[in-house]
Formats: C-alpha cells, sequence, structure tokens
C-alpha cells in the first residue's frame, strides 16, 4: 500500500518520520531573518488540507508519484545525501551547510551500465527563494531513474544576497564533489546532464555559458541540459511575468550591473550544450517566448535542440503529469541517449 495520496494533508508530509531526515530539503526555503539561516517551524509553512487541493501548476499525481517512490527507497535504506562543503568552505556563510546532493539509484541497474551512463543532476526552482524538489525535482527525478540513470538532487543556496551567483558556484561544488568521489559513488564522473525548471532553469543555462559558468570552473561541458520554463532575457518587460521582480534576489540592490552578464540571449553560441526545452504556451509567469528564443539562438549556433511546447502547461508543472507536456522526462532521455551513443 502507497504511503501518501493525493488526499494525504501537505503538512502531514513533513510531519512523516520516515522522511524526516530530508524534511528540509523537500521545500527548501532558508529563513534570512533567524541568526543561522535554517527553516524555522517547516511544518506551519504548509496547509492542513490535501495534497490534490495545494496543487498550482503542479499535479498532485505526480508529486504522489515521487512521494511514495522517495518513502519505499529510504525503506530499503538505498537514499544517499551528500553535502557539498566542508566545515573550512561553511565559515564564512552558514548556507553553505544545507547545499546538499540526494543520490537515488536504479534498482535493477549494474555497476557496468552506471558507469556508461552520463548522470542528471536536477534542481528544483523556486524564484531563487526557495528549492522545490517536492513538486519539480522529485517527481521528475523518479522518469530519470526508472529510465536507467542514476540521479542527484541539487539544493543550492536560495533567498540570500546575490542568490544568482551563490547558486553558480554551488552548482559547480556539486559536480566537483561527484567527480570527486565518482568511483564510490560507482558513477562515470565526467558525463552529466542538467535538469532546471524556472530560476534553475535560469541556473543551468548560466552554468552552459561558458564563460559563466563550466568553463570558467574547470569542468566539462554537460552532454546536454533539460531547461523546462526557463527564462534567458533579463530584459524582458512584460505585464504577465515575474523576471522584473526576480532581479534583486538574483543579483542584489545593484543588480543593474550584472543584466548584460547574465542576459543570456547575449551569450549563447555554438559552445552552448544541447537542450530539450518544455515549456506552456499559457505560462502566466514567465513567457513561452524565452524558451523559444532560447531555440531559435540554438538552431542559429548549430547545437541540438528540441522545444516542446504544450498548449495547455501552466508554470511550475515539473514532470507534465496531466499537462500537454506528460511525458516529457522521457522524451528528454532519449533525446540524451542520441547525443552520447557510441560515447
Amino acid at each position: 500500500m502507497d504511503r501518501f495520496t493525493v488526499d494525504t494533508p501537505m503538512r502531514c508530509i513533513f510531519q512523516d518520520n520516515l522522511l524526516s531526515p530530508l524534511r528540509k530539503y523537500l521545500v527548501y526555503c532558508p529563513d534570512n531573518s533567524s541568526a543561522d539561516g535554517t527553516n524555522q517551524g517547516q511544518d506551519e509553512r504548509f496547509p492542513d488540507k490535501p495534497l490534490k487541493d495545494c496543487a498550482s501548476g503542479w499535479a498532485a499525481e505526480g508529486v504522489v508519484r515521487g512521494l511514495n517512490y522517495l518513502a519505499r527507497e529510504m525503506e530499503l535504506g538505498r537514499i544517499r545525501q551528500y553535502f557539498v562543503y566542508g566545515d573550512e568552505a561553511c565559515s564564512d556563510d552558514a548556507l553553505k551547510r544545507d547545499v546538499n546532493l540526494i543520490k537515488l539509484s536504479p534498482a535493477d541497474t549494474k555497476p557496468a551500465d552506471s558507469t556508461d551512463k552520463p548522470y542528471i543532476v536536477v534542481a528544483g526552482g523556486g524564484a531563487y527563494k526557495c528549492v522545490s524538489t517536492l513538486v519539480e525535482s522529485l517527481p521528475t527525478a523518479v522518469h530519470f531513474v526508472r529510465k536507467g540513470y542514476t540521479v542527484f538532487l541539487l539544493t543550492y543556496r536560495v533567498n540570500t544576497d546575490k542568490a544568482a551567483l551563490k547558486a553558480l558556484d554551488d552548482l559547480a561544488a556539486a559536480l566537483k564533489y561527484i567527480s570527486d568521489h565518482a568511483k564510490e559513488l560507482g558513477i562515470n564522473g565526467n558525463a552529466y546532464a542538467l535538469c532546471g525548471f524556472s530560476a534553475s532553469a535560469n541556473l543551468i543555462s548560466n552554468f552552459g555559458v561558458p564563460g559563466l559558468g563550466f568553463k570558467k570552473y574547470g569542468l566539462s561541458k554537460p552532454a546536454a541540459m533539460f531547461p523546462i520554463y526557463t527564462f534567458i532575457d533579463l530584459k524582458t518587460r512584460s505585464q504577465h511575468n515575474c523576471i522584473g521582480d526576480l532581479l534583486k534576489p538574483m543579483f542584489g540592490d545593484d543588480h543593474a550591473v550584472y543584466i548584460d552578464k547574465y542576459n543570456l540571449v547575449d551569450h549563447i553560441d555554438k559552445d552552448f550544450p544541447p537542450c530539450y526545452i518544455v515549456c506552456g504556451r499559457d505560462d502566466m509567469s514567465v513567457p513561452p517566448s524565452n524558451s523559444e528564443r532560447l531555440k531559435q539562438l540554438l538552431d542559429g549556433a548549430g547545437v541540438p535542440a528540441i522545444l516542446e511546447e504544450g498548449d495547455h502547461a501552466p508554470h511550475a508543472f515539473g514532470d507534465g503529469t496531466g499537462t500537454d507536456v506528460e511525458g516529457w522526462p522521457e522524451k528528454a532521455v532519449d533525446f540524451l541517449e542520441k547525443l552520447t551513443a557510441g560515447t
């Protein structure tokens, strides 16, 4: 019998003892008003009503699928969590102590299979104010794991000054951690794909620009990226988007000095990683024109790219359950496998 259903109250998820070791990171919202930046009273943040009545963009069915997978894996002792920064590195910022990777492993994969495949890092969005693992990364990761991939769920720093810049540091540190520990993790540490949603789609897109991301940090280029309802044009001013409101959380009070450097429409060229892009035409938070423009720029640069755009797929649809883009994670993996065939 499943541990969770669409009728499980949202608050009960965060009070479940089995999930307690990961509770803080299911929806990571550090409180920057507290001395140490930790989550305060997290259980009380969430409504005491059925999950199906809390859904906004995402589908309760997809979230429940992810939760039950996580619960079963925890009961089997198969979930592993790795904190990216050591004590010394955390001395300048307490929030670094929360930067971590949750490893999900295919149940029936032989060791040789793990080293043949790229691993996938998945990060939830949240306007650079929180990390929505519960409703975005976890449900999506289940699809990837069932296709035989090792997946790492990333928690990065948010709700902090210049969050976009710190998140880039955290993503790079996480990838370096994986590479340094590849043998014990049982994976190929040099081959990887990245998946992100909204703010984290912007994060991975920044990372795909060599001078801002992978090359700057001395890392190998991603085999592929999956930017989901991404935003790449920081100069967009539309009545139905929140990009203008994101600039301060991303870059701080002096955000104007960062816009040109991180306005991705100006920096995408032939060295950008291949992308499987997904969005909905009825996204009322981030204009789908961002995803369309990314596809256009990649086509112009000769970079392999696919855009899947649904008529009905609202912002925050996560794994796409119940929308016009349902099944996108499997298609993204197919895209990745075509790119990596024979490597």
